[in-house]
């Protein structure tokens, strides 16, 4: 099963056009599968003959592609006995109060990259202005973002409402700067998030954004941050490769 899916993405992706040596594009392709948790903890891997027919690389190149996961730790290889996962993928945890959401958010903007699609004011939908107590015709700063991991692939597609007097969001800002510690610039200190967990299907934009089918089903959070005076002040929707990304919370007494 592990060959038919490898083979499958291989076909999509890889090739000798690129420029990028073809041992790192299957390094990179099975970290990914690892890493995520796709490729689970103790499977066993294919053998370097098994990968050079399946994806019709030399059998140099697919031992040098194991060798590099076997020196990451993430794979390890044992003479006749072939090679096993040893990297246990789990979700990071977010754990309360909220200054460990807030920190575990701010570690993920340290090892990953934002690029900014779009900053504007507009007027928001019905949804986004009663969270933010707008009247009909006020504007929101609007950001349309997605986040790559540190591999360059794109693991997530966010849309932010901010409220339009805060300062500060630039396209420059928003990719060097989390846009949390943005709002505390201008003098608003966030108190309260609440967030909800879903789905939802991948349009058009978002899956080729985000490199995946169309309709894909991807992971879906909404949150809403409050100041200090119990006022939402923005709203986010983020919609995340479930294959490339997993949340997970920690909740204590």
């Amino acid at each position: 099963m592990l060959i038919k899916s490898l083979k499958s993405d291989w076909a999509a992706s890889a090739g000798a056009s690129s420029r990028v040596p073809l041992y790192h594009q299957l390094y990179s392709s099975l970290k990914r599968g690892i890493t995520s948790g796709e490729i689970e903890h103790g499977e066993q891997m294919p053998t370097e003959q098994q990968l050079s027919d399946a994806l019709d690389i030399s059998r140099i190149t697919a031992k040098r592609a194991m060798d590099e996961l076997a020196s990451d730790g993430l794979i390890a290889r044992q003479r006749g006995k072939g090679s096993y996962v040893t990297y246990k993928c789990s979700a990071r945890p977010a754990n309360t109060p909220l200054l460990g959401l807030l920190d575990n958010l701010e570690d993920m903007g340290k090892h990953s990259l934002v690029k900014v699609i779009s900053v504007e004011k507009v007027v928001p939908p019905v949804h986004v202005r009663d969270a933010l107590n707008l009247g009909g015709g006020q504007e929101a700063t609007k950001i349309v973002r997605t986040r790559y991991n540190e591999d360059g692939n794109a693991f997530a597609f966010y849309v932010s409402w901010t409220l339009a007097n805060l300062k500060g969001f630039t396209k420059r800002k928003v990719e060097r700067q989390s846009r949390i510690s943005i709002i505390e610039e201008n003098g608003v200190s966030i108190s309260k998030v609440e967030q909800t967990l879903g789905a939802q299907n991948a349009d058009d934009l978002v899956a080729n954004l985000l490199n995946v089918a169309n309709n894909a089903a991807l992971l879906e959070l909404r949150r809403e941050h409050y100041d200090q005076n119990g006022n939402v002040v923005d709203v986010l929707v983020g919609l995340y490769n479930p294959k490339l990304f997993k949340y997970g919370m920690l909740l204590d007494q």
